[in-house]
């Protein structure tokens, strides 16, 4: 994911990472220790989670630029495959 923001750091892609109901504490030390740059929203209460129905993590939302979901992948995702960047270029362009 951080190659991907890296990647994409001058275009129209907003990578925004979610956690769930865990403590600030906890969650700024992995973003620190793992050197992340994007975003991070604290979900502490779970409402985000309930609105976008996810059950399970990861889970990673593609949103286009009307903010509509134009993909939902739960579990691991390469996201230097081809096929995501084709997908992830398609919006972008759109």
């Amino acid at each position: 994911m951080e190659k991907l923001n890296q990647q994409y750091n001058n275009n129209d892609l907003k990578i925004l990472l979610i956690n769930i109901k865990e403590e600030k504490k906890l969650v700024t030390s992995f973003i620190r220790d793992k050197k992340y740059s994007s975003s991070v929203l604290l979900d502490t209460e779970g409402e985000v989670s309930k609105i976008y129905s996810v059950y399970g993590i990861p889970v990673s939302y593609l949103v286009d630029k009307q903010g509509k979901v134009a993909l939902k992948v739960t579990g691991e995702v390469d996201w230097s495959s081809a096929k995501m960047k084709l997908i992830i270029d398609n919006l972008i362009n759109e």
